[in-house]
């Protein structure tokens, strides 16, 4: 199930990023949070197979030079990668919480 769904976010992933419209934000630099923001959930979803998935950050934005309407910019590559980087960190925790050693030793003094 997990891989489907992660199947299923890369191709929404491929389709926000290379389709040529692209929606303003009101905020300025909005772009660079939601670049975050979708980057965070691929490595939230992905973070079992993140090699395999780490040139995501890279290649999506660097294939926006051959679709027009979109730039090419390190400023967003940048925020790709930090996102999926937060994504990968919070994905590893939220799994492995409850395995491996306990912090505290009960009994032992």
């Amino acid at each position: 199930m997990r891989r489907r769904l992660l199947f299923l976010y890369v191709l929404l992933l491929l389709f926000l990023n290379l389709s040529p419209k692209v929606p303003s934000s009101p905020v300025a630099n909005g772009d660079k949070l939601v670049h975050l923001l979708e980057f965070s959930a691929l490595g939230i979803l992905g973070w079992r197979w993140w090699a395999y998935l780490l040139p995501l950050p890279f290649l999506l934005e660097f294939l926006q030079l051959f679709v027009p309407g979109r730039t090419f910019s390190f400023a967003d590559m940048a925020a790709n990668l930090i996102g999926f980087t937060l994504g990968l960190i919070a994905g590893w925790w939220y799994e492995g919480r409850d395995e491996g050693a306990p912090l505290f030793h009960e009994g032992r003094d």
